[in-house]
């Protein structure tokens, strides 16, 4: 038997799970669940059917008519698995519960990729920032900025390191 649950804190991953464990956890944001408080959206026998249920309901996550994501929280009917048809729509006025991506700032990345390298020349570390998606001017006035509090030194002309 397969049971099709929904992540409820990321509420972004649907899932496929066996009876018989206690917790699980998420794919999408990796949070520990106690099974006995999931909501299942239905019991199958077959595998194939579980994941076409799990499809249905990601495809219903990642979008609407409208494009925006939706939130599942409770908007599902609580059927057995055998009344389920095989799509469904989720009903209007859906609000969308979605929390943006963390942004790190930029001086934590500095920081990271300066912990991780040791001493390198500041083209390099602005390179490896860049990767990370800080921009030259900002990398340029947080590193200053890091300077000027005495979290970074420059040990020889070019290059700098955590102090």
């Amino acid at each position: 038997m397969y049971l099709v649950f929904v992540c409820p804190k990321c509420k972004l991953s649907a899932q496929i799970l066996e009876p018989g464990h206690k917790t699980v956890s998420c794919h999408r944001c990796n949070s520990q669940i106690k099974t006995d408080s999931l909501r299942f959206f239905g019991t199958f026998e077959k595998r194939e059917q579980a994941v076409s249920m799990r499809t249905i309901i990601q495809a219903q996550i990642c979008s609407s008519p409208d494009g925006l994501p939706v939130d599942i929280s409770g908007n599902f009917p609580a059927k057995p698995a055998a009344e389920l048809p095989g799509s469904f729509s989720v009903p209007a006025g859906a609000d969308v519960k979605t929390a943006p991506p963390k942004i790190k700032r930029p001086d934590r990345i500095i920081f990271e990729v300066l912990q991780a390298c040791g001493i390198m020349t500041v083209s390099d570390c602005e390179y490896y920032c860049a990767e990370r998606g800080v921009d030259g001017e900002t990398f340029k006035k947080t590193l200053q900025k890091m300077i000027e509090a005495g979290l970074v030194y420059r040990p020889d002309k070019g290059r700098i390191a955590l102090v």
